[in-house]
């Protein structure tokens, strides 16, 4: 009976052991995240969406990405060229240019000595293409400057503001239909008209931004082979303030001395008119100052004559 006892004992322990080491399983299973991560169905959307980032741009669902904004960026240059035929390069630029797509935006020239200057639009993908063709093809390249301003910011801001312009004047507009007096009407109508001119000088700012971004600037001054490079080199540094502080100092002093040229012959007629002027102010006060003549003796008077009937007079 005792073995028997033992027996069963032992076989209540196994099964309550059982029990509780299969509730702890169970238990971990359905609270830990790691099981649900390798078996659940959220583990195969990690794995497509981190194949989405590796592919050409696709997000999770299969669906296309919308490419990054690009930058805008103003791209300006200068270039200087001889050439041995101003005008027939000045004509073989602008041919470049328009071929490429691109204008003449202003040009100017003058013939003693031969010298043209040309700005030129070119598309921004063209821009270097063009650009280094200008400075090889047309002559011998005197100088090149280049300049690259990016102003992505700037576009966006008034993208943005452009847009937040045109809402604000929908719901203008929206108010005006639901006002109740005339001077609502008029208020809204003047928040209209000037939301209008917010509007417009924004769209301006903004064509003007799409504009300077889609083509480049660049101003070519051709040059003939009889002219130095020195003088029409740009210079820069202490060298180029040095000669800008020189030019501005001998302007200065021609402007001077053509203003003291002019003042000249005023000069020198009042300094002969002052002093003769003087002179004959001092001269009435000299007159003046003289002692009074003494008046002439006049006619004496007549004697009186004789009463009639008076006595003679004692012999």
């Amino acid at each position: 009976m005792r073995i028997v006892r033992n027996a069963i004992c032992a076989l209540v322990v196994l099964l309550l052991a059982g029990v509780l080491a299969a509730c702890g399983a169970g238990s971990h299973s359905s609270g830990s995240p790691a099981a649900v991560d390798r078996g659940g169905a959220p583990a195969p959307a990690v794995a497509s969406s981190r194949g989405g980032e590796g592919s050409a741009g696709k997000t999770a669902n299969g669906a296309q990405a919308p490419p990054p904004s690009a930058s805008a960026v103003i791209h300006t240059a200068r270039l200087g060229v001889r050439a041995g035929d101003v005008e027939a390069a000045a004509a073989k630029a602008k041919q470049m240019v328009t071929a490429a797509g691109g204008y003449v935006e202003r040009e100017s020239s003058s013939s003693d000595p031969a010298r043209s200057e040309i700005a030129l639009k070119i598309p921004a993908d063209r821009y270097a293409d063009v650009l280094n063709r200008l400075g090889t093809q047309l002559g011998t390249r005197l100088w090149l400057s280049q300049e690259a301003e990016d102003v992505t910011a700037e576009v966006a801001d008034v993208d943005a503001r452009v847009r937040s312009a045109k809402a604000t004047l929908e719901s203008f507009r929206k108010l005006l239909n639901r006002a109740n007096s005339v001077g609502e009407v008029i208020d809204i109508e003047r928040e209209i008209a000037q939301r209008e001119a917010d509007l417009e000088a924004l769209q301006a700012r903004q064509k003007s931004l799409k504009h300077r971004t889609e083509y480049a600037t660049v101003t070519v001054s051709l040059v003939s082979k009889s002219a130095q490079a020195g003088n029409d080199e740009p210079r820069g540094g202490f060298l180029g303030g040095l000669q800008s502080g020189w030019d501005a100092f001998t302007a200065f002093t021609g402007g001077v001395v053509t203003v003291l040229g002019w003042l000249l012959p005023f000069l020198v007629a009042a300094a002969i008119g002052f002093p003769l002027l003087a002179f004959r102010h001092r001269l009435p006060g000299r007159s003046r100052r003289r002692p009074k003549a003494e008046p002439e003796p006049g006619p004496e008077p007549a004697p009186e004559k004789a009463v009639t009937g008076s006595q003679p007079p004692p012999a």
